[in-house]
């Protein structure tokens, strides 16, 4: 016969309440929030999301992972996922001046949102920057060639045209150390060996439109000459780190106007100009240009594709002789100033005949 002892009844009522308790503390606790927050991690974009970098932004909340998307091939492969309302393209891309032409492709996701400044060099020792909009981060494999870069479009950040907020320059470094963690994972994922930076510092806030006569950053050099039209230059710190830096010439008149927007691309901005499509061969050579548009490469340390360095007028500028000379004669000086900060050689411009 089996006998019931009396205390049993409690036994088996205290594990109901353990259990249900340990289970309330795994649903309800900071620490199985945490738990179940890196549980989602796990399986969320090819795992290589940082916890510590990521939890500030989702609030440990694994719902926030959203919109997890894989693509490969063998140009490379590459991932595409929001976090917290900001989308990141994660990519490993082959050392080559030519990429195959393909609508979804990672190249087609940089710098794809216009910025609220040009870019600024994050710093630390990383090669990267934000426009407070996008922010990347390229590293350059050196056990093959190749590089890893990670990009990040947050369209949450206000519109700095109308006023800036140090919270917002406070965010953006937030995402750039987001984005360098993340880079550093798909690198170890990827058999990619990258020399890392180290913590971002304080971001600048971003230039503001000052004289044209007195440009330090990015537009240093450019003489104006007798191009009084140009009322303003805006540009970021010059560095030799950041894989895109711009420089931009305005006027005023009723509004504010973009009237000459310089670029300096390296790595992966310079390969993404140059997609294997025969309708956009415009950069196939080493330089070339007219009517106002030029553009110039180089050589440079630790890249494959050589860099690129173009101008480009926009609607408001009528191009006549004087115009079209300025233009290539800027070009030349923005040039030969980004590729000498940027240790690249062999730089080629277009002649005065293009």
């Amino acid at each position: 016969m089996k006998v019931i002892r009396p205390w049993t009844p409690y036994i088996v009522l205290v594990l109901i309440l353990a259990i249900g308790g340990g289970y309330g503390w795994y649903r309800m606790s900071d620490t199985g929030k945490g738990w179940r927050y890196e549980e989602s991690l796990k399986s969320f974009c090819e795992g290589l999301i940082p916890y510590e970098e990521s939890a500030g932004y989702t609030g440990l909340d694994g719902s926030r992972l959203s919109a997890d998307y894989r693509a490969g091939g063998s140009e490379g492969d590459w991932d595409s996922c929001t976090v917290a309302g900001f989308d990141l393209t994660i990519a490993r891309v082959p050392d080559s001046t030519l990429k195959s032409f393909d609508r979804n492709d990672a190249f087609d996701r940089l710098d794809e949102v216009p910025g609220d400044s040009p870019p600024i060099p994050l710093g630390g020792g990383w090669r990267g920057y934000t426009d407070l909009v996008n922010t990347a981060v390229v590293l350059s494999c050196e056990n093959k060639a190749g590089a890893v870069f990670v990009t990040a479009d947050d369209g949450n950040v206000d519109d700095l045209d109308d006023m800036y907020d140090a919270s917002d320059s406070e965010r953006a470094r937030g995402i750039a150390e987001l984005v360098a963690a993340t880079a550093v994972n798909a690198a170890e994922e990827w058999d990619c060996d990258a020399k890392a930076g180290g913590r971002i510092p304080r971001l600048p806030a971003p230039a503001e439109r000052t004289s044209p006569y007195a440009p330090k950053g990015t537009c240093a050099g450019i003489r104006l000459h007798d191009q009084d039209y140009v009322h303003w230059i805006q540009d970021a710190p010059a560095s030799a780190t950041a894989p895109l830096e711009r420089c931009v010439l305005g006027e005023t008149k009723a509004e504010a106007v973009h009237l000459f927007e310089f670029e300096a691309a390296f790595g992966p901005f310079a390969q993404r100009l140059r997609p294997d499509d025969p309708d956009v061969g415009t950069y196939r050579r080493g330089a070339g240009g007219a009517k106002g548009s030029y553009w110039a490469s180089a050589k440079c340390p630790g890249d494959g594709p050589r860099a690129l360095f173009r101008v480009d007028p926009t609607q408001y500028v009528h191009i006549d002789g004087s115009v079209d000379e300025f233009a290539r004669d800027a070009l030349a000086t923005f040039a030969e100033r980004r590729a000498e900060q940027h240790g690249c050689t062999e730089l080629t411009l277009p002649p005065a005949s293009s």
